[in-house]
């Protein structure tokens, strides 16, 4: 979510392979994609190594099912692990790295906490696919196609919030505060942070709704709850 073990594009390749065409070329683009926002250095994994931290990823882990439901994926597509030097980070196998700072900073802070896995979880690695149908042959082109990957991501997490019946708020500070420039790969965060509240007011309407119309079905689907598998 942030350059914090985020992602740029590589200095040995900043153009990515070279195009083929046909299978090739779509197999390349895919792992071009994967590699720019993906096949950065996975940071170290820790082991939660008190009762707090133990805690906090016990809660996250919670959310973590709910927001694999709400992105339309399983619950086993996504693993949350506790790891060193970042904020958070999701590999392409759904591995989502959630820093032991991050956590221990943002401990009381729920709303960011579950934004920014939201966020990570918002990218869905096994969509990737999809990214065949296009085939990025410059930096700015791959650049260009991050952005809108991030962009999917941002407009989940607001999204993923509302319907959780969590602030959208404290997410936005957090962005705000933490992104001090914007990167090739990423719009500046006050449009990011635009984004974000459009998927929050997205989710709200469907929240209230379903408050209005199903409201033991909302219950299911609150921040409280777990969703279950119905």
């Amino acid at each position: 979510m942030t350059r914090v073990g985020g992602t740029g594009i590589s200095g040995k390749k900043p153009y990515g392979p070279t195009w083929t065409t046909g299978a090739k070329q779509a197999e390349n683009l895919q792992q071009q994609v994967q590699d720019e926002l993906f096949g950065k250095k996975k940071p170290r994994e820790l082991d939660a190594d008190d009762t707090q931290l133990s805690a906090q990823l016990a809660r996250l882990r919670s959310f973590q099912k709910k927001l694999a439901r709400l992105a339309g994926d399983d619950e086993d597509d996504y693993r949350l692990v506790l790891a060193e030097g970042t904020i958070a980070m999701i590999d392409a196998r759904g591995k989502v790295y959630v820093g032991k700072r991050f956590l221990i900073s943002y401990a009381d802070a729920l709303e960011v906490q579950v934004g920014v896995l939201a966020h990570e979880i918002g990218h869905r690695p096994k969509r990737w696919a999809e990214y065949r149908s296009a085939a990025p042959r410059t930096r700015e082109e791959l650049e260009r196609l991050c952005r809108t990957e991030e962009t999917y991501a941002d407009y989940f997490a607001g999204r993923a919030l509302a319907e959780l019946g969590l602030q959208v708020e404290p997410l936005c500070r957090f962005l705000l505060d933490v992104v001090e420039l914007p990167h090739a790969e990423y719009f500046p965060a006050a449009l990011r942070v635009e984004v974000i509240k459009d998927g929050f007011a997205d989710g709200r309407r469907k929240h209230e709704l379903r408050k209005k119309m199903f409201p033991e079905l909302a219950k299911r689907v609150s921040a409280k709850h777990d969703l279950g598998n119905g």
